[in-house]
Formats: structure tokens, C-alpha cells, sequence
């Protein structure tokens, strides 16, 4: 079932990230290397962008009421916009020829992390929900 709510802000948060990540590359990401700003090229940035989905889906967790899978539903949702978003970000800088499995890669990366962060937040909530 789509959230477009959601959707929309895992779209916002992959592309808010990946400019964050193209402003400040050779500072904090990619120091003296020559890859290009994309999130898979450096461990500090695919830390960074998994932390900022599981940060988001925390925040979702949180606010989601519900069964369990109306969190994983949201989780879902905000990795769906990731990757959205992901596709369009590799298609302007230019693919590669590597891109199926960046993709894949990269949705994998973005799944878990939104997903396991909506859980987490699920936790969070009906911990301070039930004190």
C-alpha cells in the first residue's frame, strides 16, 4: 500500500543527502580520492545516508500507531522514495555500466536501514507509550 506522504519524503531525504554529500565530498567523505559524490563510492557516505533513512524511519516508527506491519509498510514507503530518487540521481550523473547492481546495492542498503529504523521507532514509541 503506497504512503505517498512517505514516499515523497524518502525522495526528499535521498536527494537532500546525496547534495549534502556533493557539497562537502572531499571534506568528509572522500578526502584526496577522485570517485565522484554518489553514496556507494565511500564507507562514510553510505554510513551516512543508511543513518540518515534509519533516523527518518525511527522518527516514522514513532509516529506510526498500529500493527507491525503498518511499520514495515512505512519503512517500505520511505525506502521506495530512496530508490526513487536513487534512479533519477544515477541518471542524471550517468549510470555506468555497473548500474543494475548499484541499484541493487543501493536498495538493499536503503531497505534495511528504513526499515530497520520504523522498528526501532515502533519500539521507541510503545516504550514511552506504556510509562
Amino acid at each position: 500500500m503506497i504512503r505517498w506522504r512517505i514516499l515523497v519524503l524518502g525522495i526528499a531525504l535521498f536527494l537532500a543527502v546525496h547534495l549534502l554529500q556533493i557539497v562537502v565530498w572531499r571534506e568528509w567523505f572522500q578526502p584526496g580520492g577522485d570517485y565522484p559524490p554518489w553514496f556507494l563510492n565511500s564507507g562514510r557516505a553510505v554510513a551516512f545516508t543508511a543513518g540518515s533513512l534509519f533516523a527518518a524511519g525511527v522518527v516514522l516508527g514513532m509516529v506510526t500507531r498500529g500493527q507491525i506491519e503498518e511499520s514495515i509498510i512505512s519503512g517500505s514507503n520511505l525506502a521506495a522514495g530512496a530508490c526513487l530518487a536513487m534512479v533519477a540521481v544515477l541518471g542524471i550523473i550517468g549510470p555506468g555500466n555497473l548500474f543494475p547492481v548499484t541499484l541493487a546495492i543501493g536498495a538493499g542498503i536503503a531497505t534495511v536501514s528504513a526499515i530497520a529504523g520504523t522498528l526501532a521507532g515502533r519500539v521507541i514509541g510503545r516504550l514511552n507509550g506504556s510509562s
